[in-house]
């Protein structure tokens, strides 16, 4: 898609959408500008607009509830309530292990709990097991009210960072 054929998308939105389509638009744009200068981050971490904070052997995460993580029922996508798990708990393998390591995830297993509502998300996350070659998470999701809407762990294999 050129420029030109971008531009002409977005005018028609800015034209023809509703209060809702000019809201997303503004949250894609503000996380994409975010992503060219948080060299760091991921497009999605971006996109979400996540915060992480590592302490005390910890990583949280938190996102705001926006419509577009949300479902056709205004609840947060079970995706990426999955997406915001896998990031916290990799977050939290990745600030523990040397520089010269990383870590992919190689299991995650995730129960639902209740949905998605409210203002903002924030996972909380801590370490298991830390191996020689694996790590093992936990981490919990909970909405602004306090309810725990998930619960997951997951493993992760180091590997050497190329």
């Amino acid at each position: 898609m050129t420029k030109e054929e971008l531009l002409q998308m977005t005018k028609e939105i800015l034209q023809v959408g509703d209060d809702e389509n000019l809201y997303v638009l503004q949250l894609l744009l503000s996380g994409l500008k975010r992503k060219q200068y948080h060299e760091k981050g991921s497009y999605i971490g971006a996109l979400l607009h996540a915060e992480g904070e590592f302490k005390d052997n910890h990583f949280t995460i938190k996102i705001p509830n926006t419509p577009i993580i949300q479902n056709s029922l205004q609840i947060v996508h079970g995706g990426i309530t999955a997406t915001l798990l896998d990031s916290a708990m990799g977050g939290l393998v990745h600030h523990v292990l040397p520089p010269d390591k990383t870590a992919v995830t190689t299991e995650i297993k995730i129960n639902y709990v209740a949905p998605g509502v409210g203002k903002e998300l924030t996972c909380t996350t801590n370490i298991i097991h830390k191996g020689n070659k694996t790590v093992v998470t936990e981490g919990k999701v909970f909405r602004d009210d306090g309810t725990l809407i998930a619960h997951s762990t997951a493993s992760f294999f180091i590997i050497n960072r190329s």
